[in-house]
């Protein structure tokens, strides 16, 4: 487990691109690139609608997916 106050995460690079959802078409994003777990080599993306971004907001979902998916990073079944 990682030591309090230590990251887990290392956003990487974040670009504007263009997504596609089947219910609403095309839209226009930006893409958040986070290394997990630091030093891997492991790069994940996260999605964000243009009106929906701040730097706050792709903060808090890298934390999230971080939390939410970051146990079964790396596990062997």
């Amino acid at each position: 487990m990682a030591e309090k106050g230590k990251p887990k995460a290392k956003i990487i690079r974040v670009f504007e691109t263009v997504a596609f959802d089947p219910e609403k078409g095309s839209y226009r994003a930006v893409d958040v690139r986070f290394e997990y777990p630091i030093g891997s080599g492991n790069y994940y993306d996260i999605v964000i609608p243009l009106e929906e971004y701040t730097p706050e907001e792709a903060e808090r979902r890298v934390r999230e997916w971080v939390q939410k998916y970051g146990s079964l990073m790396g596990k062997e079944l």
